[in-house]
C-alpha cells in the first residue's frame, strides 16, 4: 500500500508540474499580439518585387534581419502601410502600397522596434482615385465633374463592362470634366485609365435614359402638374443634367403650397424597380417638404415622409418605393406639400429606377 501511495503521489506531482508549464505557456502567448516571436535585428535589403507600383500593389520584401518591424512608411506624403506582422519573418515581409501614397520616386522606410531602419528607393505608378462626382447620374452628352486625384495623367474613361467612352473636357490633378456617352446600361461604374492602370470608381452612375422619368427636362408622358398655392414650370435657371428643372415657386403668402405631379393615366412601374429618386436646390433658408405618393389607381399608401431641404445646394434624395408605395406596382400621383410660407424650390431629375 505504501508504494502504491507513493507512486500516487508521484503522479500527482507530474500533473501539477504540466499544469504549471501549460499554464506558464498560455500566460506568456496570451501576452503576444500573434506575431512570430523573432527579434528585431539589423535589417538588410535583397531585393524587392515589384520595384514600383499602383496603390493597393501587394509587395514583398526579402532580406535579413526583418523581425519585428513596427512601422512602413512611404516618404513622400508619410503614407504609413498597413500591414500584418503575422505574415513577417526574419527574411520576408509582405505589404501594400498604401492608397494614400503620392505618386513619383520615393522611398520606402521600414523601423522595428529597437528604432533601427531599413531606406527603400521605390516608385508609385498613379491610379486615378474620384472621391465625388455631380451629379452621379448622366444621360447622352450631359457633363459630370469628378474630383479627386491622379486626373492629369487620366487617357481614357469608359463606362464598366462596356466600350462606351466619354469624352474628356478639362483635367488636373484634381479634378476632371467629362461628356457622357450615349449608353444602354441602366447603371454603372466608371473606369478611368492612367500608366498605372485601370481603377474603377466605388460610385455607381445611374443612366437617366434608362430610367422611368416624371421629370427631367419637362414632365414626361403622362405626368402632368396637378399643383396649386404657387407656380410651378420647366426652367433653365439652374438644373443638373439636360438644361431644365422644375422651378417650384410656393406663393410666399401663402401656407401649404403643394407640387402634385399627377398621372393623366396610371403609369405601371417595371418590375425590379426599387427607388424613387430626385435632386432639390434648396431656397436661402432650410425647409421642410412633406412626400406623398398614391399608386395603384388611387390606393391608400405609407404616410407622408417629412424630408429636410438644406438651403443654397442641390441635395439628391433616393426613397425605396417599398417603404413609400409599399405593394404597389403603378403610380397615380406624386406629392411634394411644404409645410409653411412659400420658398423657391427647384426639382430635377425625378424619377424611379432599379
Amino acid at each position: 500500500m505504501k508504494k502504491i501511495f507513493i507512486h500516487k503521489i508521484q503522479v500527482l506531482a507530474v500533473i501539477v508540474l504540466t499544469m504549471a508549464w501549460t499554464m506558464n505557456a498560455c500566460t506568456k502567448e496570451d501576452m503576444k499580439d500573434g506575431s512570430p516571436d523573432i527579434k528585431p535585428g539589423n535589417p538588410q535589403l535583397e531585393n524587392i518585387t515589384p520595384a514600383s507600383g499602383a496603390p493597393g500593389t501587394l509587395l514583398t520584401l526579402k532580406g535579413s534581419g526583418l523581425g519585428d518591424m513596427r512601422s512602413i512608411i512611404f516618404d513622400k506624403n508619410s503614407a504609413p502601410s498597413l500591414f500584418q506582422s503575422t505574415l513577417n519573418t526574419e527574411t520576408a515581409i509582405l505589404f501594400r502600397v498604401p492608397d494614400t501614397a503620392t505618386r513619383g520616386t520615393q522611398n520606402i522606410v521600414l523601423t522595428n522596434s529597437q528604432g533601427k531602419s531599413l531606406t527603400i528607393p521605390f516608385e508609385v505608378i498613379p491610379l486615378a482615385l474620384v472621391n465625388n462626382a455631380f451629379p452621379a447620374e448622366f444621360e447622352s452628352g450631359s457633363t459630370i465633374k469628378l474630383t479627386g486625384n491622379n486626373f492629369d495623367l487620366v487617357t481614357k474613361v469608359v463606362l464598366e463592362g462596356t466600350t462606351e467612352e466619354a469624352t474628356i473636357i478639362s483635367q488636373s490633378l484634381n479634378e476632371m470634366v467629362i461628356r457622357m456617352p450615349a449608353s444602354e446600361t441602366e447603371k454603372a461604374k466608371l473606369v478611368l485609365t492612367t500608366s498605372g492602370g485601370d481603377k474603377a470608381t466605388d460610385i455607381v452612375f445611374v443612366n437617366v435614359d434608362k430610367a422611368t422619368q416624371i421629370f427631367t427636362n419637362d414632365f414626361v408622358n403622362p405626368a402632368q402638374s396637378w399643383s396649386w398655392g404657387g407656380t410651378y414650370s420647366a426652367s433653365a435657371d439652374d438644373f443638373v443634367t439636360g438644361g431644365k428643372s422644375l422651378k417650384a415657386a410656393y406663393d410666399p403668402a401663402g401656407t401649404w403650397g403643394g407640387l402634385q405631379i399627377g398621372m393623366g393615366s396610371e403609369l405601371p412601374l417595371p418590375a425590379g424597380t426599387k427607388y424613387f429618386t430626385f435632386w432639390v436646390k434648396g431656397a436661402d433658408v432650410e425647409k421642410k417638404v412633406k412626400l406623398e405618393m398614391k399608386g395603384n389607381n388611387w390606393a391608400l399608401t405609407a404616410p407622408a415622409k417629412t424630408l429636410t431641404i438644406p438651403a443654397g445646394k442641390w441635395t439628391y434624395f433616393k426613397e425605396e418605393t417599398a417603404t413609400l408605395i409599399p405593394g404597389m406596382n403603378s403610380i397615380s400621383v406624386i406629392l411634394f406639400q411644404i409645410n409653411d410660407e412659400g420658398k423657391t424650390l427647384y426639382f430635377d431629375n425625378i424619377m424611379f429606377i432599379k
